[in-house]
């Protein structure tokens, strides 16, 4: 699923990238159609994916990193959720009762 993101996406976050690095004083693109327009014409359609290869490659630590945290994230909420529904039980029964 990481690699099909970065796939279709890496076009656009190429020209995104384009433009951020454009010079403030002197742009060389006028807005986003105008560098992809420009870039197909100077670089041709592989220039939208130039870097593809080290970014799927980051992609690979990355993705595994964020599945372990999810993972761990919803093992942790499956182990403590009965003791926090017991803890939100007695608080909402003191309240009860003081009330």
């Amino acid at each position: 699923a990481g690699f099909g993101l970065w796939g279709s996406m890496f076009p656009i976050d190429t020209i995104k990238s384009k433009i951020q690095a454009d010079s403030l004083s002197k742009p060389q693109f006028e807005g986003t159609m105008h560098c992809l327009k420009r870039s197909l014409e100077v670089e041709g359609f592989s220039g939208l994916w130039r870097g593809v290869t080290p970014a799927m490659y980051r992609a690979i630590p990355v993705n595994a990193a964020i599945f372990l945290a999810v993972e761990g994230t919803r093992q942790l909420i499956a182990d403590t959720e009965d003791s926090v529904d017991a803890f939100v039980s007695k608080v909402a029964g003191v309240g009860a009762a003081t009330a």
